[in-house]
């Protein structure tokens, strides 16, 4: 085959690959339209950018591009303090654990002497909370809950939790914004899907006392 012929082959087929690859970018991005428009028919509301932790985050990693990224969440299902922007957060460190897919939140980079330890077999997690949720803002660090989330009117227990902290003992605020919770592994992935739906609510179950009735 002579050169002239092969060279317009190469380029033929080049060229081939690019509109190939410009179709495929193009679908991408047609269908991240369509999932961000079904997205806000079903819940309503704009969509606001927050960062995200693309996987878990340990206690101890700095938060850089390796490790998080914005995306548009519908404005309604973030937290109030979620992080906005690379530029507040890049540098600073985790002091728990950030669970991949978590939005990041000022709560997972507090000083350690300022929260509960983690007990061995659990993860760390915070969760949106106010005083109507969390037993009146009243919770302690290391009391006992049950995490409950309603959906159409019927509350479902998800799983039973220790308090590490909140937003008003460790922030020193009047109105409680959110809750940090140790949680059993196999129940973070329910917690936080459960949370990105709908309130949760904490309780805090009778304690026995050993007496009889």
């Amino acid at each position: 085959m002579k050169p002239k012929m092969r060279l317009l082959i190469s380029l033929a087929t080049g060229a081939a690959a690019a509109l190939f690859a410009f179709g495929y970018a193009t679908s991408v991005k047609a269908e991240a339209a369509r999932t961000q428009r079904e997205t806000m028919e079903r819940f309503g509301g704009e969509l606001v950018q927050v960062l995200v932790a693309t996987r878990d985050i340990e206690p101890g990693e700095v938060i850089d591009a390796a490790n998080v990224v914005l995306e548009d969440w519908v404005a309604s299902l973030v937290p109030a303090d979620a992080q906005t922007s690379m530029a507040e957060t890049q540098g600073k460190t985790a002091t728990s654990r950030i669970p991949r897919r978590a939005v990041l939140c000022p709560q997972y980079f507090l000083a350690r002497e300022r929260g509960a330890e983690v007990p061995a077999g659990t993860v760390a997690l915070a969760v949106a909370s106010d005083a109507e949720h969390s037993v009146g803002g009243s919770l302690a660090r290391g009391d006992a809950v049950d995490v409950y989330v309603s959906r159409d009117g019927i509350a479902d227990l998800i799983c039973s939790a220790c308090v590490l902290d909140t937003s008003a003992r460790a922030e020193g605020n009047t109105k409680i914004s959110w809750v940090s919770l140790a949680v059993a592994p196999e129940h973070v992935r329910e917690v936080l899907l459960a949370a990105s739906q709908a309130p949760i609510s904490l309780t805090l179950p009778a304690v026995a006392t050993g007496k009889e009735g």
